[in-house]
């Protein structure tokens, strides 16, 4: 095969030059690709969450937040999720957070544990859940 490939090169020599070319291809994408993978581990993972209040102020929370019934913005704690229930009121957990079929609003026991809806209508989490509370809200700044 290498031998095919030099009698190839002799003869004009334009695969030699297309394999330089497709291998300085291959060492960007391998570079960009690297690139990525530096900036997804050193992007930081609990950045908090930014949304409009009833001003049209832009006002953040170090977790996740929401708008509750009578347009205050409510945030969760840092990794913690921000839901609005059935009635309107937002509650808040110390990892993310959903609400079932009942309209209860479950979060995981875990800082920047995920929850999730299963077939069944039930709430799925890292770890346990437990009930999403007004307690753990905060006014947003």
């Amino acid at each position: 095969m290498i031998g095919r490939f030099i009698g190839m090169c002799s003869n004009g020599g334009t695969p030699l030059a297309d394999y330089h070319s497709v291998q300085g291809k291959i060492m960007k994408i391998r570079l960009v690709l690297g690139c990525c993978l530096i900036l997804a581990f050193t992007a930081p993972v609990d950045a908090g969450d930014c949304i409009k209040d009833q001003y049209g102020n832009v006002v953040c929370g170090a977790g996740q937040c929401a708008v509750d019934q009578y347009a205050k913005v409510r945030c969760a704690k840092a990794g913690g999720g921000a839901i609005r229930d059935r009635n309107g009121v937002v509650k808040c957990g110390v990892g993310m957070c959903a609400t079932d079929d009942e309209g209860r609003v479950k979060c995981s026991a875990q800082a920047g544990g995920g929850a999730a809806l299963d077939s069944y209508g039930n709430v799925k989490c890292l770890g346990t859940c437990q009930n999403g509370t007004e307690q753990r809200c905060e006014l947003a700044r």
